[in-house]
């Protein structure tokens, strides 16, 4: 937050930028009737969402992760996503829904063909983040365990670095 924007100074400020590079870890959890209890519970009168739309997603993170070119992308766009909704920043964005799609598309192109003709009408329908909710849910952000792992002061033609060990 800054609490003294450039457009409001009447006196000289000088301005550097750090720049921070940390680990965070995700955790991926499998789908499971346990895993998704606080927030699914299939409807077995017929009238909502069965356990097998649970179960067609779990196949689905199942697929993911052994794609591991889009896994390393979506993780990249859950990091950056919740960074930057952490940080309350319209500036730092995850992946659109249409990248999204895009890289989910080789995903579930490898499936069974019935969950392919699933995700692909879901995809054509412009309803395919709905029906892989529970696979978002999957991915859970550490950012309290997160560490920095680098700190540089960046400077016009120079750097100043302080290191993980120089804290």
């Amino acid at each position: 937050m800054v609490e003294n924007p450039p457009e409001k100074r009447s006196h000289k400020v000088i301005e550097r930028t750090c720049r921070i590079v940390f680990d965070v870890n995700i955790r991926i959890t499998e789908i499971t009737t346990e895993s998704v209890a606080d927030y699914f519970t299939p409807d077995e009168t017929g009238e909502g969402l069965p356990w097998e739309w649970a179960e067609r997603q779990n196949r689905f993170l199942l697929a993911l992760l052994q794609e591991e070119e889009a896994l390393d992308r979506f993780l990249m766009g859950i990091a950056k996503g919740d960074f930057g909704f952490l940080l309350d920043s319209d500036r730092i964005r995850g992946m659109s829904d249409d990248e999204e799609d895009a890289l989910f598309e080789k995903v579930f192109a490898g499936m069974s063909d019935d969950d392919h003709a699933f995700f692909q009408e879901a995809k054509r329908d412009g309803i395919l983040y709905h029906n892989i909710e529970l696979v978002h849910k999957a991915f859970v952000t550490d950012w309290e365990g997160a560490n920095i792992k680098n700190v540089r002061v960046l400077k016009k033609g120079q750097s100043v670095q302080q290191t993980e060990g120089e804290r």
